[in-house]
């Protein structure tokens, strides 16, 4: 197609041409658009040079048709109503009826602090929609996010600042431990940070991923005693169902330590080393910013978690 050959036709002249074929009048048509006659006739020289053909005749049965523009009707009447129902209509999203699927980005903490409540929501705010949550590396969100493979990131980023990303904060965190069920550590009223340096724990440990967690980490490192700690993993989900039959101590972020808890039958204490607590935010691509599936995933999200409100 040599683009410098095709035409100057804009969907106003379209609309020009269908209204004279139903009206057979450049009076009616123009009443008919809030147009001049004056104009009408403008819009019809420049159709019957654009196409190279006269396209109506004047009779005294009104503006008729040329077997070209008869020839044209239907392929107009079919770009106008597509431009009507596909482009200028607001795309629909019904999340009672939809089955897409939202892929959503966490961390292994992440997944198992939001997910378990995402999708208890979906069970009635979108019955048929599915969810897929994957782990990535920072320069794989920021590719699926740009590319759609990835509908939402949910995390604590410290440097996602790449153009395009937009993002919402959700809450700020903070830490707390879990243990057994009748741990000796429930039946102390307080836990002081000798008491808590003298247990063994589980660590959780962050290693290269660059996961905020590393912060507290370091300082749990500095605090905890070597020989105290017992086990290092870097799943938070492990470490929680390592507990169930030891007497060890994990210090996990909050959220995810009540899910846990829940479905382990894990119990939570006050954490007595103060640790760095962090925002957990949703991040998503601004070429996905109007997108209507993602924007009602976005205010479930915020609806759900935004503001620290309760999870369970």
């Amino acid at each position: 197609m040599d683009f410098h050959k095709l035409p100057s036709l804009d969907l106003r002249l379209l609309v020009v041409f269908d209204e004279i074929t139903r009206h057979r009048s450049l009076t009616l048509a123009a009443n008919s658009l809030g147009m001049t006659q004056s104009a009408i006739s403008k819009s019809l020289q420049r159709l019957r040079h654009e196409l190279g053909d006269t396209l109506f005749v004047r009779t005294q049965k009104g503006m008729e048709p040329t077997p070209r523009a008869m020839a044209l009707h239907g392929p107009i009447t079919e770009i106008l109503q597509t431009f009507h129902d596909r482009i200028v209509a607001a795309p629909h999203f019904d999340p009672l009826t939809s089955d897409r699927i939202f892929t959503i980005h966490a961390s292994d903490l992440g997944i198992s602090a939001l997910i378990p409540a995402l999708a208890r929501d979906l069970k009635t705010t979108a019955p048929h929609a599915r969810l897929h949550a994957i782990s990535a590396n920072q320069k794989e969100v920021v590719e699926g996010l740009a590319s759609g493979e990835i509908d939402l990131s949910i995390g604590a980023f410290s440097s996602l600042n790449e153009s395009g990303i937009y993002q919402q904060r959700l809450y700020t965190e903070k830490y707390i431990c879990l243990v057994r069920a009748d741990h000796p550590l429930t039946h102390v009223e307080t836990v002081d940070v000798e008491l808590f340096q003298q247990q063994t724990h589980i660590m959780i440990s962050a290693g290269r991923s660059g996961h905020i967690h590393g912060r507290a980490e370091a300082v749990l490192l500095g605090e905890i005693p070597p020989r105290n700690v017992a086990i290092k993993v870097p799943s938070f989900v492990l470490a929680a169902m390592l507990l169930r039959n030891t007497d060890h101590v994990l210090t996990i972020p909050s959220v995810a330590a009540r899910t846990l808890a829940t479905e382990l039958g894990l119990v939570c204490v006050p954490c007595a080393i103060e640790l760095p607590g962090f925002t957990v935010a949703q991040y998503w691509h601004e070429r996905f910013l109007h997108d209507p599936a993602c924007r009602w995933l976005r205010t479930q999200m915020h609806q759900i978690f935004g503001d620290a409100s309760p999870i369970g």
